[in-house]
């Protein structure tokens, strides 16, 4: 190992972890959780979904591939990133993590894989159905969330939206 290359990676590790830190004092102090505890009364609950936010045009292109917690309580809809994609600002970033009362959930339908996944040639073999959330946030905001689900009937069922 060369002494350059040494230097380079220390470099770069002590920037991930700066950043990693900088993530984590942040969330502390929005009092926003580091470790997730699961709810109780869980209705649905599912590991490992994709999901991104129409916030913006980056949001919409980039997202969480299989990273995301869906779960929706007696009371709530929460949507976040499982431990370590929680960190580095990345639900901040890319806007994929929510908390609502369930009264904030304004719409929720089922979306055809051809529009959920346009551009991409692998749609056909996508397991996942998507489903779109319009979400209203305690001041009034309101936001679009795709989710692409294993199972969005129970997903919908448990939000009390049952598709046609």
């Amino acid at each position: 190992m060369t002494p350059e290359f040494a230097d380079r990676f220390a470099f770069s590790a002590a920037w991930v972890l700066a950043w990693a830190g900088a993530s984590l004092v942040y969330r502390a102090l929005k009092g926003k959780p580091i470790f997730y505890r699961r709810p109780p009364r869980v209705r649905f609950r599912e590991w490992n979904a994709t999901g991104n936010s129409h916030r913006n045009w980056f949001t919409r292109i980039a997202g969480a591939n299989g990273c995301l917690v869906v779960q929706v309580t007696d009371d709530a809809l929460d949507i976040h990133p499982f431990v370590p994609f929680n960190w580095l600002f990345l639900p901040e970033i890319l806007g994929i993590e929510h908390r609502v009362p369930l009264s904030g959930v304004a719409s929720a339908r089922p979306v055809a894989a051809d529009r959920a996944f346009p551009h991409t040639i692998f749609r056909k073999f996508v397991k996942r159905r998507g489903v779109e959330v319009e979400l209203v946030s305690g001041e009034g905001a309101r936001e679009k969330v795709s989710l692409w689900l294993k199972e969005p009937e129970g997903f919908l069922a448990a939000l009390g939206v049952f598709p046609a």
